[in-house]
């Protein structure tokens, strides 16, 4: 209803499959490729939400411009746009856009909570209860939202890195006492956070490839599917969420090139039970 008040296409895509609305609870974003027509839908939205006895806190709403700087553009201090364009630290449901800029934050946020509960980690607390607790308190809390991750290596081995060191505090190893990290990974019956990455990435695609079609997640799969026709931009190809999924997914001779390739891959996700042994293979 909201939508079709607003003049908005309902369903609310575009003719190339774009998705312009995601909702999540209370939280809902618009998108457009004109900053004036969303910044138009911003005072109309608030006057027909109250009609629901919902309120809108405009203070709080961001206007985000996702794109990629050229190598020439410049900030005024002479640092470049590139690489550190604003969108990259704006958050939306708790995670930064940029998944680089997310897992730096999501470390220091592991740091906080590590030294926040040192006192059991140094406690007389069986082994197994400690890591437990670390599980729930502190990796809980590095890997919020990492299904959504689109990252190198070298950035998820920060990652790992962070890890290790939580592990061998816990363990009380410090120098000159050491143990390799295939040793820790066995003592404390855990694997490396990046292969947690990795599965997560491959369950939440089976929750988008299982969900509705006309779902965001879905539509975005669709347009992204969609808009490989067009001729990519100069330079050295991005990595995203998109290029990773098909890279994993071409590791199972699984190819995502159209969309009757998404329809086979979605058949396929609806057997659990194939698609859960191809997650830990």
């Amino acid at each position: 209803m909201l939508v079709a008040k607003l003049g908005r296409p309902n369903p609310p895509i575009t003719d190339i499959g774009l998705p312009l609305d995601t909702e999540y609870a209370d939280h809902i974003d618009f998108n457009d490729e004109d900053e004036e027509n969303l910044r138009t839908l911003l005072p109309l939205a608030t006057e027909i939400l109250k009609e629901w006895n919902l309120s809108v806190n405009e203070d709080k709403t961001d206007f985000t411009h996702v794109y990629l700087a050229s190598k020439c553009e410049k900030y005024d201090t002479g640092k470049p746009v590139a690489g550190n364009e604003l969108w990259r630290k704006s958050i939306t449901l708790g995670s930064m856009l940029c998944s680089k800029e997310d897992i730096s934050r999501r470390i220091s946020l592991g740091y906080a909570a590590f030294s926040r509960y040192q006192k059991a980690w140094t406690s007389k607390i069986p082994l197994n209860k400690r890591l437990l607790l670390y599980e729930a308190l502190v990796v809980s809390v590095m890997m919020y939202n990492s299904c959504c991750w689109a990252a190198s290596k070298s950035v998820l081995n920060k990652l790992d890195v962070v890890h290790r060191r939580h592990l061998r505090s816990i363990l009380n190893y410090v120098f000159p006492n050491i143990i390799s990290n295939e040793n820790l990974y066995r003592r404390c019956n855990t694997e490396p956070l990046s292969v947690r990455v990795k599965r997560n990435l491959w369950r939440m695609l089976g929750h988008v490839l299982r969900g509705p079609k006309d779902g965001p997640a879905y539509t975005s799969l669709v347009f992204a599917i969609n808009t490989l026709q067009y001729p990519g931009r100069v330079g050295r190809p991005q990595s995203n969420l998109f290029t990773l999924l098909k890279h994993d997914l071409s590791n199972h001779d699984i190819f995502l090139n159209n969309l009757n390739d998404l329809i086979y891959l979605r058949n396929l996700a609806f057997n659990k039970v194939v698609w859960r042994s191809m997650q830990y293979n």
